[in-house]
């Protein structure tokens, strides 16, 4: 039961937060995937995809990747990781996880720019329970050199040079400001994802640098560990692995990067965290960030597994009816149950008890055992919170109010919430939590007043 839990948060977070950048190439000679070949089943799979059988790589989802990712999504989803990597070339290999329950294989396949890394999760009946793509490692492709833009200058970085998880970064500097200039360092969300937070089209990290740097602020942005590293993660840290190495310590080290800049005041340096990342944003001020100001974007003071269970429930409400959607509500009776099992685990045999990415249990317990409402109490920086009204992660009634309920009566936190945008404070008319992918999928913006807040605030508490 509470592995059950625990695989269903991790397959539903996959779904929303794969991300990448579709065109496949190459012209493989494709059948029907012999779901029953659990030898070759994962390279069918990913071959299924470089030739846009999308159909028949969906035909083995469970349950939840049907749910929450379906053909569509998983189209998408490996279209825009392919249009990055470029035109398939050929099969490089793959590589079997260890893991007590599923099976997950990992499949390379190299592109004109860049190998792909394909994660399949199959559970133990055969089906699809998770699915994450990430780039091979070639940081040597990395082009370093500056790109003058308006009004600002890209300098791209490494981030972590010199250690076992080197990442590409960007810091954007603005042009023509006298002095030291204030700096904003950008958390991701759950999951892996790119320096820009690529979801589908959709770059809110990259247009959030661009309108900040055209602004008078500096800011640095990188790909997420998980994004670039992440078999590599499970395989050496195994049950150990926890946000302090999945987001925590490269948040660190980009604001020691940016305080290290002769060109940024180390003093004026801010932390944005969305979404997950603004949960985390207090306590990576409290290991090592001593920020100027905190934005919260998205974020919540609640556990992520509190959160999970409200979006399945969701999920069930709209699309189960009669005895199924009995059946599922009675289910979700015991999620308190399943929570409170994860959170009483000793450490130990949370380590050795893993879901369906191949992350431990641990994972989840370290991070509902320190939230983000154990470490706002002491922070006497100030604080924007920033929440979108159509939010269908992080919900309005729940997340923003315990913001507010948490913070109240303090002179230096500042509450914003946003009718009719969605997670990423882009425009959103839809009605059911189901079609978000859908509205995802759709090339939008961040509401410029969203972008006009984030500065004023900034200059309010930073200057400049």
């Amino acid at each position: 039961m509470k592995l059950r839990f625990a695989a269903a948060a991790a397959a539903l977070l996959t779904a929303f937060v794969l991300s990448g950048c579709g065109n496949g190439g190459g012209q493989p000679d494709l059948g029907v995937i012999d779901w029953e070949d659990r030898d070759g089943r994962a390279e069918q799979f990913v071959m299924a995809l470089v030739n846009g059988e999308y159909a028949a790589a969906a035909a083995g989802f469970d349950a939840a990747m049907r749910r929450g990712l379906g053909e569509r999504g998983l189209q998408k989803a490996w279209e825009d990781t392919a249009e990055a990597a470029g035109r398939f070339l050929s099969l490089a290999g793959i590589e079997v996880v260890p893991h007590d329950e599923y099976d997950i294989y990992e499949v390379l396949s190299r592109h004109e720019k860049t190998g792909i890394k394909s994660r399949v999760v199959f559970s133990p009946d055969g089906l699809v329970a998770g699915l994450f793509f990430s780039f091979a490692e070639d940081l040597a492709a990395w082009d370093m050199a500056p790109a003058v833009k308006d009004g600002y200058t890209e300098f791209p970085i490494i981030l972590g040079e010199g250690t076992e998880y080197p990442l590409r970064g960007m810091l954007t500097v603005p042009d023509g400001v006298s002095g030291k200039v204030p700096g904003v360092v950008l958390v991701h969300g759950s999951g892996p994802q790119d320096m820009d937070e690529t979801v589908f089209e959709n770059k809110p990290f990259l247009e959030i640098a661009e309108y900040l740097s055209a602004n008078g602020f500096a800011v640095i942005r990188y790909d997420k560990r998980t994004y670039t590293h992440g078999a590599k993660m499970l395989q050496e840290l195994g049950g150990s692995l926890s946000v302090w190495e999945e987001t925590i310590e490269d948040a660190i080290l980009a604001t020691e990067m940016l305080k290290a800049d002769s060109r940024i005041d180390r003093d004026r340096v801010f932390i944005l965290g969305h979404s997950l990342g603004g949960m985390l944003a207090p306590r990576i001020h409290a290991m090592g960030g001593d920020y100027a100001g905190l934005i919260l974007f998205a974020g919540s003071p609640r556990s992520l597994l509190e959160i999970i269970a409200d979006q399945q429930r969701m999920a069930v409400l709209e699309t189960l009816e009669g005895e199924a959607l009995e059946a599922a509500l009675e289910a979700f009776e015991l999620a308190d149950e399943q929570i409170a099992a994860i959170v009483n685990m000793p450490d130990d045999e949370a380590k050795a008890t893993t879901d369906a990415s191949g992350a431990s249990v641990y994972y989840w317990k370290d991070l509902h055992t320190h939230s983000a409402a154990d470490y706002i109490e002491d922070i006497t920086a100030p604080i924007l919170v920033m929440h979108a009204g159509n939010d269908m992660q992080v919900f309005a009634d729940k997340d923003f109010a315990g913001y507010q309920e948490l913070l109240a009566g303090r002179d230096n936190v500042t509450f914003k919430l946003y009718e009719g945008l969605n997670h990423l404070f882009m425009p959103s008319d839809i009605t059911r939590r189901v079609d978000i992918l859908d509205e995802y999928a759709v090339k939008a913006n961040i509401d410029g007043q969203v972008l006009r807040d984030i500065a004023e605030w900034l200059r309010a508490f930073a200057g400049g």
